[in-house]
């Protein structure tokens, strides 16, 4: 695990130690507990277990992976933050395929998913902390690759007060400066505004709804499949 990691995101976790969740909460209508996977599978139509199938969430992004570390983008010690990480079953699924990988979760809820206690026995770290937070701190070093998935497609529902109002385009900045590498699933109009922002991307895959999976990154981007 890369000890600058580790030590930025114990900071945030620090950070929200004494915080009321409920004046940070965003995306309320969030299921939790043992429900993510049943409104994952309306969504997008096959659970975060099952990877035979090809629109699978993790199966598209570990098909990413599995590119850029052919292509020498990323080592097998990659790092991956996940934010917010939900019950963590995707971050789980890319430890099981790629054991040296550091995998990192975000998240307000962490301890309130009955996966977390499994996905941290396998290697996954998880910390309790907030995207406001996150976003206007930077760590020592950029993470390898970050995953923001159904909640950047859905600002609009994120329940924004006034003074969060800016935290999508904090969200981008943040991406920009900290990650050679982000999945998120967005609408055609987000991918567009990216684009405009500098960013390169492609599609990988379906996203939550009528989402796009797309990567994004200022590096070389690997050539979309046909």
């Amino acid at each position: 695990m890369s000890r600058n990691h580790v030590t930025y995101l114990n900071r945030l976790e620090s950070m929200a130690s004494n915080c009321d969740l409920k004046q940070f909460y965003l995306w309320p209508r969030t299921p939790v507990k043992d429900h993510m996977q049943e409104e994952i599978i309306q969504r997008t139509g096959v659970s975060d277990f099952d990877l035979s199938q090809g629109h699978s969430r993790p199966r598209q992004i570990i098909s990413l992976i599995g590119t850029l570390l052919n292509e020498g983008s990323i080592g097998r010690e990659f790092s991956i933050l996940d934010f917010p990480c939900g019950d963590a079953i995707v971050l789980w699924q890319i430890k099981k395929s790629f054991p040296q990988a550091n995998c990192y979760g975000l998240d307000c809820n962490k301890g309130v998913y009955t996966t977390h206690e499994m996905v941290q026995r396998e290697g996954v770290l998880l910390y309790r902390a907030f995207l406001q937070d996150l976003f206007i701190n930077d760590p020592v070093e950029p993470f390898d690759l970050a995953l923001m998935l159904n909640t950047y497609r859905g600002w609009r529902s994120a329940g924004l007060r006034a003074s969060e109002e800016n935290l999508p385009k904090l969200a981008d900045s943040w991406f920009g400066r900290n990650t050679r590498f982000a999945v998120i699933t967005a609408t055609d109009i987000q991918v567009s505004c990216l684009i405009d922002l500098g960013f390169s991307a492609i599609e990988i895959g379906k996203g939550e709804d009528n989402s796009k999976m797309i990567c994004i990154s200022r590096s070389p981007l690997p050539k979309p499949r046909a």
